[in-house]
């Protein structure tokens, strides 16, 4: 599903804006960014990486949905020197890594404490077929998405990012934005955990496209007529928690929730504007 929903996470994937998309969000949600972080680990020597595994998740249909859906897919890593490509956050092993929903990402950080990333990735959009709830609403087209994500450190542990998200091809997904704040800290010696906050903003397109319901839409649909403006579209909180199995085997699981807030919770499509989203996976690397 497509969205993200993105308070405890056990190893972050990170809605899920889920609304990514819609889906970038918490339940999507998921976060976000926060809806996704990282744990510390040392970093690699060389100037490649890669991690192959499967994530299983449990989410809400689309951000605002009463009902959920669960999913199993492959998901990896890839990175050679600063460009790395990612199916989704969660299999990045490299220390500090700002990524968002994966994509192909480019480092730009100046230093370790400042850490900037450029990224494309592709956004699903939503589809009516997607839940009952959406039916009459028609498609948000799918596209590439470009992000400018940037973080850096409170403290020893505490960071601080923001990030900006464009509809790179023009088609009607309008722009997300979000400010978030995360720890990572050690539990044991090859277990680590992230906990994360996060508030995401979107533009007048992106909120209409994702929860906004026009005449020819409300005809077919039966909800009424709603235009939203520019606004927050959620809080969200998450946890996850990282354990090194063994040299090349690395298991991960989170739980991260979300509660729609501003123009997004005012939509009559949003049956509950509070939910929660899990996601569990195993990953090997080479």
């Amino acid at each position: 599903m497509k969205m993200a929903c993105t308070l405890a996470c056990l190893g972050l994937l990170a809605w899920p804006h889920v609304a990514l998309g819609a889906n970038e969000t918490a339940a999507a949600a998921v976060p976000a960014e926060a809806k996704e972080g990282t744990t510390p680990t040392p970093a690699p020597a060389r100037d490649w990486d890669a991690v192959l595994g499967l994530i299983a998740s449990y989410a809400p249909e689309y951000a605002g949905s009463s009902r959920w859906s669960a999913g199993l897919k492959p998901g990896g890593w890839v990175r050679i020197g600063r460009f790395s490509l990612a199916s989704r956050s969660v299999f990045v092993v490299r220390s500090g890594e700002p990524v968002s929903g994966g994509g192909l990402r480019v480092d730009l950080s100046p230093n370790e404490l400042l850490r900037i990333g450029l990224s494309l990735r592709h956004d699903g959009g939503r589809q009516e077929s997607d839940s009952a709830d959406l039916q009459g609403l028609g498609d948000v087209r799918p596209t590439v998405r470009m992000r400018l994500g940037a973080s850096y450190p409170l403290s020893a542990h505490w960071r601080a990012g923001a990030s900006l998200s464009i509809d790179a091809l023009g088609r009607g997904g309008g722009t997300l934005a979000d400010i978030n704040v995360g720890r990572s800290f050690p539990l044991a010696e090859r277990t680590s955990a992230h906990i994360g906050a996060a508030l995401s903003l979107g533009n007048r397109r992106y909120m209409r496209a994702y929860y906004g319901v026009n005449e020819e839409q409300a005809q077919r649909s039966g909800y009424p007529v709603y235009e939203p403006g520019a606004g927050t579209r959620d809080l969200s909180l998450s946890m996850s928690v990282r354990h090194e199995i063994a040299a090349q085997w690395v298991a991960f699981a989170g739980i991260s929730a979300a509660h729609l807030v501003g123009p997004a919770a005012a939509s009559p499509l949003v049956r509950q504007p509070s939910s929660w989203a899990l996601n569990a996976g195993l990953g090997y690397r080479f």
